[in-house]
């Protein structure tokens, strides 16, 4: 066999590392913008109510109950599911549902999907009912590479055509259960619809349309040679999730335990894995512009200048901008502390007070509030990636009571930052702890800053 030089052997490496780097990062560099923004349908609908979800274990107890529900469909759309214990609570619910003659439809993200569900039985298991279909958006293709940093970023669950939940949660236990000490703070709107109303036609309607898209690639099951004793405990766990939640079982009176609103509407991104143009963040701007008080709480925040332009449109003629987003001490994304430890003075100059919360838990919530009665939740970050490069659903709320609800929670997160004012005023908050930052925190943080500067459209 012929040796190559050692001189050629990097030159290859060097050429298909190039690849990959020209593939992955370059296509975001120029980031389109919305020139003329279509019409946002009103928010005229009164037939669907709603419940907000907070606590982790009621999130996944309510996703058990709406899976009990089910009669003929029942749609998982999730950026993750894991081979955990609350995802595999979840998939024996899913298989049980199955079982009942219920279609389940299953859509995950490409990357994430493939790799933690990777030698999964329950998952395999599960996708090998004949009354389930499973696809994965967008999976890695070595020849596609410019498009491998495309992610769908949905996280909604459908039952029939009367219930839906939408919000930032994945399904794992970070977010599901208390399988865990360390998780995350994170929302759901559970929504109850009568009538098919408006918003749950749309949500149907964009499902359809991604469902449909020709880069969905059906996941491959694992080889299993016993599948019958892994299908076997899986209606093991379920009659176990049974005893351990008997709510699933009672009937569910709706008036009380939902919240009326004066119409609701879906939000979204592009579905295609390609350079978008911001119609989510566009759609939100429209919206929220003529209010005078806004909250928004984030994870972390990463903007480019149009993003800062609209928080700066939010802080003019008397109006006024508070955002909630984790303080560098959590840790919670390292690249999300490293961008603002680089760009918060360019946060303050936009006229914004800024709360940096530090709390037990890592901050995963994404809201807006908009005066008194106007709520905005789901999945979208306010950072680059969820306004450009993945797709992403947020449901615009008119609910005075739900905005009094979620406008109480914000307030007590402030209680628990560091109050940064424009002026770069420092206050803390009456329930703050400070945590010092430690040396090696500290290191990693300011080498990460440099990294990050070059790519930090894709990030």
């Amino acid at each position: 066999m012929k040796k190559h030089s050692p001189k050629i052997v990097i030159t290859g490496w060097g050429l298909l590392l190039l690849y990959l780097l020209i593939s992955i990062f370059a296509p975001h560099l120029y980031c389109q913008q919305v020139h003329a923004a279509a019409l946002v349908e009103p928010i005229a609908d009164c037939r669907e109510r709603v419940l907000c979800i907070d606590d982790n274990e009621q999130a996944l107890e309510w996703r058990l109950r709406m899976i009990d529900l089910a009669q003929e469909e029942l749609v998982l759309v999730t950026f993750s599911l894991r081979n955990d214990n609350s995802g595999q609570d979840i998939m024996s619910a899913l298989y049980n549902a199955a079982e009942r003659g219920v279609t389940v439809k299953i859509l995950i993200d490409g990357i994430l999907g493939t790799f933690e569900l990777a030698g999964s039985h329950y998952f395999s298991a599960l996708i090998s009912h004949p009354n389930v279909q499973a696809k994965l958006y967008n999976p890695i293709n070595i020849l596609k590479l410019r498009k491998a940093n495309y992610r769908m970023h949905d996280k909604y669950m459908i039952v029939d055509h009367n219930i839906y939940l939408l919000g930032g949660r994945n399904t794992n236990d970070m977010f599901l259960g208390s399988y865990v000490d360390k998780y995350k703070i994170d929302r759901d709107i559970l929504v109850y619809s009568q009538a098919n109303g408006q918003s749950m036609a749309q949500l149907r309607e964009y499902f359809d349309r991604i469902w449909k898209l020709s880069c969905n690639k059906e996941p491959l099951a694992a080889v299993i040679s016993q599948i019958a004793d892994t299908q076997a405990d899986m209606a093991k766990r379920y009659r176990q999730i049974k005893d351990r939640y008997p709510e699933p079982d009672q009937e569910i009176d709706w008036e009380s335990e939902t919240i009326e609103t004066k119409g609701i509407i879906l939000l979204t991104n592009p579905i295609e894995p390609e350079n978008k143009k911001p119609e989510l963040l566009s759609e939100m701007y429209q919206i929220i512009q003529q209010g005078k008080s806004f909250i928004i709480e984030t994870p972390y925040i990463i903007c480019d200048d149009n993003m800062y332009e609209k928080l700066g449109l939010l802080n003019k003629d008397g109006k006024d901008l508070q955002i909630i987003i984790n303080a560098v001490e959590s840790g919670a994304n390292p690249f999300g502390c490293a961008d603002y430890l680089n760009h918060k003075e360019n946060i303050q100059r936009t006229g914004s007070d800024i709360f940096e919360a530090l709390c037990d838990q890592s901050l995963h919530r994404k809201t807006i509030l908009v005066d008194d009665s106007l709520s905005i939740v789901g999945s979208y970050n306010w950072d680059i990636r969820s306004t450009y490069l993945d797709t992403g659903s947020m449901l615009a709320i008119n609910s005075p009571e739900l905005n009094s609800q979620l406008r109480n929670s914000s307030l007590d997160l402030m209680k628990k930052s560091r109050h940064i004012a424009p002026d770069g005023t420092e206050t803390l908050g009456d329930e703050f702890v400070p945590i010092k930052l430690s040396f090696g925190k500290h290191l990693f943080y300011n080498i990460l800053r440099i990294v990050i500067l070059p790519i930090r459209n894709s990030l």
